[in-house]
């Protein structure tokens, strides 16, 4: 048995390229008893939008805030949990560094860290395995993804990694339009970019993630270090944000997990 995740992504990684001010990797995790199960949330929604069956469901391409609350509450109908690693790329600390510039970097550090807590959870739930599903994106180098997660297992550099609960030999890749379950990684993950990133007109809308937000990991008690990890946020930087987007202290004071699968 074992933990399956798939992850999805919002935003652009460009750091001076402009587009979008974040960027976020996400995971949706489902143990392998519930899977079948958990499909059937995006079978419905799926149904209810009378999508075509080569008609991925997208975040993006719901328009309307009742269906995007259509979504969150059936998606929050069956068990997961999610992981998810956040950026602003206009944070100088990312600005500035160097290696994050690099074609695919920043999106495989967002993995790496991902791929931390992932296996945490794995580890404290049962020891078992981490599965991962990543969306096929026509920009990314697997082969150069698979080079460096081969390196981060011979601890260069070190990383926190439980490579015990990992199977990462056996990562898949496939279009979101093959797998429902990333599709609902999508839509979790656009929650989370409406809360974030400003419209035109300078509004955002977190109604939608904080709908889900007891579905994030906690250790502890500890959402912004396990289940809402900003990639370049300290605890200073940390309370900025909080400031800038108020939202977060709702989100956080909601500690009790929902749709974890501790044994």
């Amino acid at each position: 048995m074992a933990f399956n995740c798939y992850i999805d992504e919002s935003g652009d990684e460009g750091i001076t390229c402009g587009g979008s001010r974040w960027f976020t990797v996400g995971a949706l995790v489902v143990h392998d008893s519930l899977q079948e199960q958990a499909r059937s949330m995006v079978t419905r929604i799926r149904n209810r939008f009378n999508l075509r069956e080569d008609q991925p469901l997208h975040w993006r391409d719901i328009k309307k805030h009742d269906k995007k609350l259509y979504v969150c509450k059936e998606l929050l109908t069956e068990k997961w949990l999610y992981i998810l690693i956040t950026t602003d790329k206009t944070h100088p600390y990312i600005v500035e560094a160097k290696g994050l510039k690099q074609k695919c970097a920043m999106y495989f550090y967002s993995v790496r860290l991902l791929l931390e807590r992932l296996t945490w959870y794995a580890r404290d739930n049962g020891n078992e395995k981490v599965v991962p599903t990543f969306e096929y994106r026509s920009n990314i180098s697997y082969k150069g993804m698979t080079d460096y997660l081969s390196s981060l297992s011979q601890g260069i550099p070190e990383t926190q990694i439980s490579w015990n609960n990992l199977d990462w030999g056996n990562y898949k890749i496939m279009q979101k339009r093959q797998s429902l379950l990333l599709q609902a990684s999508d839509c979790i993950c656009g929650a989370a970019n409406d809360g974030l990133e400003y419209s035109e007109l300078g509004f955002i809308e977190p109604r939608y993630i904080l709908s889900l937000c007891k579905r994030f990991y906690r250790r502890g008690g500890n959402l912004f270090s396990y289940g809402f990890k900003f990639l370049h946020a300290d605890d200073n930087e940390l309370l900025n944000l909080k400031k800038e987007y108020e939202w977060l202290n709702q989100m956080e004071a909601k500690t009790k997990p929902e749709g974890s699968h501790s044994s």
